[in-house]
């Protein structure tokens, strides 16, 4: 509504220039799921660096590859990634149920780790009379293999109280939650008797009997893989040292649904070209990515080398890639850092036989080092043949989805088709003009077309707005055409290549 001038004067009016920015979302943060020490099941937990993982998850671990790829994604220059813990059903979590000092001792606070697994085995209490009022309150010291690591003073069982024992310690200690048990004493005898080094107990890690299953997770619960259904910001995904079919096949079909994601898949531990050639064309989806051989490194726990999968590290190459070259250059030609060695030594013979096929080797050179020699996906398309590409569409597609919810509940008339192909156009001459769109021309790299064409009658009435965006990106000769559709309570992208 224009503004009423009933006086004589100068007036100033902000105008909107009818175009709203697309922002780019990010392409380099990544998630894992698999096996760790300790940690909350099911809950992805954003880890900026190694120091954070072993704080929340624990350190390295025989069974398990995932906190080798974690540190290997740091040291080729990650910055973000949500882990994942997992386990299975058997996993318990470490507990006490401490009694009462009255004439009859009652069990009044049970003391439990913090989350499943052996570790909170370690965990050991003392209690101690408070400091303050040594006659109505106590003292919680928490030690994890004999060290003190917390000490929580002054604290009592009145639930009224300010400094009562569950208000006081849970959600701000990192080792234990407390829970109490309401017995039947009065205070002071409902406080818990005094004692030293009294040992938690019953903490089972979940992992001997762990199952493909327990990686994959359900939808209706959350875990495994789904429990990034709700982390926005992830674009790759591993399940570090997991290479079953069913698995690969999960983490695949997964991506491919979110279509915000790909799955880096680990080859099996020795496996020669032959095998990792019909290992992989078991599979077809864009959204994978599959390199051989495993890497050796310098392992810190046994001291000596070993070999791993290297999902973790390649996760890595392709956030350094994104920084220094954006996510439209392929992430390949890279050293790896922290490979000292190789599995298998790949020949160029042998290469011909598997870049072919989408497997992406890791080769030494040299004077070079140990490079990713290869960038194409799990896929038959050749449209989709190589990860860039499959990437960066991954990146504009979100990008303008997101950057366009503005026009949800807008008057579906030509003013909003013209500031949506005026917020994208720009939107896509920067990346032209960065290099990421082929052609000499803006013309020649990309077209946005909304209008009544994109949008009759039919689509207008059930209050959808259908973009379609053309882009030619660079090394393919024709435009990938994808439609972009806005209504209330979501959004929808369809590739039409």
């Amino acid at each position: 509504m224009a503004k009423e001038y009933l006086r004589p004067g100068v007036f100033v009016e902000e105008i909107p220039s009818g175009a709203y920015p697309i922002e780019g979302v990010g392409t380099s943060t990544a998630g894992f799921v698999g096996i760790t020490t300790r940690g909350a099941l099911n809950k992805p937990k954003l880890i900026t660096n190694w120091s954070q993982f072993v704080k929340h998850f624990g350190d390295y671990r025989k069974d398990s590859y995932l906190a080798y790829a974690v540190y290997g994604f740091f040291l080729n220059k990650g910055r973000r990634c949500f882990v994942t813990r997992v386990a299975s059903s058997s996993a318990k979590i470490a507990l006490i149920e401490l009694k009462d000092r009255a004439d009859v001792p009652e069990n009044t606070l049970r003391i439990q780790a913090l989350n499943e697994g052996e570790w909170g085995n370690n965990i050991s209490i003392d209690i101690a009379d408070g400091k303050t009022e040594p006659a109505n309150e106590f003292k919680v010291v928490v030690k994890n293999k004999g060290e003190i690591v917390e000490v929580w003073d002054n604290l009592s069982m009145d639930d009224s109280k300010n400094n009562f024992v569950e208000n006081v310690i849970n959600g701000k200690s990192n080792f234990i939650q407390v829970q109490d048990l309401d017995g039947p004493s009065t205070p002071p005898d409902d406080r818990p008797q005094l004692q030293s080094d009294v040992p938690l107990a019953g903490g089972v890690d979940g992992v001997s009997d762990i199952t493909d299953t327990d990686y994959i997770g359900s939808q209706a619960n959350k875990s495994g893989l789904y429990a990034f259904d709700d982390v926005d910001e992830v674009n790759s995904i591993a399940i570090p040292g997991i290479s079953s079919q069913v698995v690969i096949q999960a983490g695949l079909d997964y991506c491919a649904k979110r279509a915000d994601a790909g799955f880096v898949a680990d080859c099996p531990a020795n496996q020669n070209p032959q095998d990792a050639k019909a290992f992989r064309e078991q599979f077809d989806s864009s959204y994978g990515y599959y390199y051989y051989p495993r890497i050796q490194i310098n392992d810190p726990l046994s001291k000596t080398t070993k070999f791993i999968p290297v999902s973790g590290h390649i996760m890595g190459i392709f956030a350094r890639n994104d920084g220094e070259r954006g996510v439209h250059k392929a992430p390949t030609n890279e050293v790896v850092f922290g490979a000292v060695g190789l599995e298998y030594n790949v020949t160029d013979g042998e290469q011909e036989l598997l870049n072919p096929a989408g497997v992406n080797c890791i080769r030494s050179f040299r004077g070079r080092g140990i490079r990713v020699w290869g960038a194409r996906t799990m896929s038959s398309d050749p449209n989709l043949r190589y990860i860039h590409k499959r990437r960066f569409l991954m990146f504009i597609e979100e990008s303008i989805a997101e950057g366009t919810q503005w026009a949800v509940f807008e008057p579906n008339d030509e003013v909003l088709w013209g500031k949506i192909i005026r917020s994208a156009s720009a939107f896509l001459k920067r990346q032209w003009m960065e290099g990421a769109l082929f052609g000499a021309t803006p013309e020649e790299a990309y077209y946005v077309k909304c209008d009544e064409e994109t949008n009759p009658p039919e689509v207008r009435s059930v209050g959808q707005v259908i973009t379609e965006i053309g882009v030619n990106i660079v090394e393919t000769a024709e435009f990938v055409i994808f439609r972009i559709g806005q209504w209330e309570g979501g959004k929808e992208i369809i590739e039409m290549l």
